[in-house]
């Protein structure tokens, strides 16, 4: 075995018996929130609202109204609309600090607040764990370790694949298929190597958008080679002027008819921002033929006059700034659809086969070194 070898391979162990239980976590926990939605949809009647005979859903104003008025001591962030007429509508509302926001379903036609979706307060604590190994949220110390993990996912991927072809195999069927005639450590190489090269390009995928989250400097990295516009002009907040006088409040159904005038019905819902009094408004909508969840174009209102500033449509999105855009359905497959969902979780499912495997040949190799009689292997 070449020196530059021996020292790949004992970082790669190295590694993987240090990390691999963090990797194996942020995976399992991964695979939780894969069909978050669908099982949150199939837990939740209350996201389901029977419409009533010739009745209308409440203008945006109406409902934005009665929704303060249901909570006058909250601040109300933001109002999904739905298309779907029976389709519980969404408000979130802003929580004290240090607490989670509260989203909570809307009936469309009588403003009752309905609750959070079954499921979300599990699903939100997850999603902490999954990205800062925190049920509190983000966390110093937990990003970091999530950061290292990545990165070493995409080490594990990559000198795992190096190893195998610096090892002399070349055969495509030894490279692909399983053998499971095999026992003791060779039954544990043979799970460890033939897995890999399966998943390492699913392996990457996951590392490689997963990075957004844990780590600041890759997101301005990737934002600043991707995007038209520099990441740090991308985080500036828009400046406004101060005035003596308070801004008064944004007639919301106005608002609401520059979505309609644009969209008609063709879309699937309509996420209208509460911002601070003078600020931009925002609206993200779904149009009826996103290819995904994500596929938002954004709508920025001038909070005066009313009129549309700004608008970006998801399918006019250069390639580097639609990635950006992707990077969490790139993450979870979903922009591959089902078939792309499905992939990354038997990825996931997989992980802890890497770390068990793992153990499981440094245990033997510990033996066979205290056991010079017996043959020595090599991963």
């Amino acid at each position: 075995m070449t020196r530059s070898r021996l020292i790949l391979l004992k970082l790669h162990w190295l590694l993987g018996i240090t990390l691999g239980a963090s990797l194996s976590f942020m995976a399992l926990s991964g695979v939780t929130m894969s069909f978050e939605d669908e099982i949150m949809q199939a837990l939740s009647p209350q996201m389901t609202v029977s419409p009533p005979q010739g009745g209308e859903p409440m203008s945006a104003a109406a409902m934005i109204a009665a929704l303060r008025q249901q909570r006058p001591g909250e601040r109300l962030m933001s109002l999904q609309i739905e298309q779907q007429d029976d389709r519980a509508w969404t408000a979130a509302f802003q929580q004290g600090k240090g607490q989670r926001n509260q989203r909570v379903l809307v009936n469309p036609y009588s403003g009752q607040i309905l609750g959070e979706a079954t499921g979300a307060a599990f699903f939100a604590t997850v999603r902490n764990l999954h990205r800062f190994l925190s049920p509190e949220g983000d966390n110093a110390i937990g990003r970091t370790i999530t950061g290292a993990s990545a990165v070493s996912l995409i080490f594990f991927a990559l000198s795992g694949l190096w190893l195998r072809w610096t090892a002399g195999s070349r055969s495509a069927r030894e490279w692909l298929r399983p053998e499971f005639r095999l026992s003791g450590r060779a039954l544990y190489r043979m799970l460890h190597q033939v897995a890999g090269t399966w998943l390492t390009v699913l392996y990457l995928v996951s590392a490689l958008s997963g990075l957004w989250w844990s780590s600041q400097w890759y997101r301005q990295s990737v934002t600043w080679l991707l995007g038209s516009t520099p990441a740090e002009v991308v985080k500036k907040p828009l400046a406004v002027k101060k005035t003596a006088v308070k801004p008064a409040e944004p007639d919301w159904d106005r608002v609401w008819q520059q979505v309609v005038q644009r969209y008609g019905s063709q879309y699937q819902s309509a996420l209208l921002f509460l911002p601070a009094p003078g600020k931009a408004i925002r609206v993200r909508v779904l149009p009826l033929d996103a290819p995904h969840a994500r596929a938002l174009d954004e709508l920025s209102i001038n909070p005066r006059t009313l009129n549309v500033t700004r608008q970006t449509l998801y399918r006019s999105l250069p390639t580097g700034e639609r990635i950006l855009t992707d990077m969490d359905p790139i993450h979870t497959g979903a922009l591959f659809g089902i078939p792309g969902r499905i992939a990354i979780t038997i990825s996931s499912l997989c992980m802890p086969l890497f770390f068990v495997t793992g153990l499981l040949m440094y245990w033997k190799r510990r033996q066979r070194r205290k056991n010079p009689a017996s043959s020595e292997e090599h991963l």
